[in-house]
């Protein structure tokens, strides 16, 4: 049986101004609510947490060790690095969602270049500048992403099609000069013959 997290068996791929490796996180929580007063009891607990509500810092929120990504409105991705979470109001609803995700951080010069090929999002630095957080079709496949320097992207890939979408980042990365040979591809399984007629 394959890897369920292939980034994990992931060492490096590393390429001419590229980096991949795995980002780890201890937790990821969806956070969510429901109604006006939901909402600004979450409004709230952001405001303890983090300073400033997402609302009104129109970005993502960072505080020890701890993001809160904005997914959707009344909508929240929070992500612990570390292993302790902070108590949550009773009104907005927590989902955890670890196990549903893994980590890419990805870095060089022309990490901005690999990913315009194939992200459907401007990552421009005016239009997406360091700590901003952007949600996009990567190959179809939609993936969270946050600008975590001048040259650098994390990313939050949906566990059931992580082998796929390293694939695509390698391929695409050939031209500058990564190696796709580092990655385990699982042979794809096979299938007696079927003996059939047609009557």
């Amino acid at each position: 049986m394959a890897d369920p997290n292939p980034i994990e068996a992931l060492s490096t791929l590393d390429a001419d101004g590229l980096s991949f490796r795995p980002w780890r996180f201890a937790a990821i929580l969806q956070l969510a609510a429901w109604s006006e007063a939901s909402a600004g009891a979450l409004a709230g607990w952001e405001r303890s947490v983090f300073g400033a509500a997402v609302a009104e810092a129109g970005a993502t929120l960072t505080a020890g060790g701890l993001r809160l990504w904005p997914t959707a409105p009344w909508r929240r991705l929070l992500i612990a690095e570390a292993d302790a979470l902070p108590d949550l109001p009773a009104e907005v609803a927590a989902v955890p969602c670890t196990g549903g995700f893994v980590g890419l951080r990805l870095d060089g010069k022309r990490s901005r270049d690999l990913l315009a090929k194939l992200a459907a999002v401007d990552l421009h630095p005016d239009m997406l500048a360091e700590g901003d957080f952007a949600t996009a079709r990567l190959e179809h496949v939609r993936v969270h992403l946050q600008r975590a320097g001048a040259d650098a992207f994390d990313l939050l890939l949906p566990v059931s099609t992580a082998e796929f979408t390293l694939g695509a980042l390698a391929d695409a990365a050939l031209e500058f000069g990564a190696r796709i040979d580092l990655l385990h591809r699982p042979t794809p399984p096979q299938e007696s013959p079927r003996a059939f007629s047609l009557k």
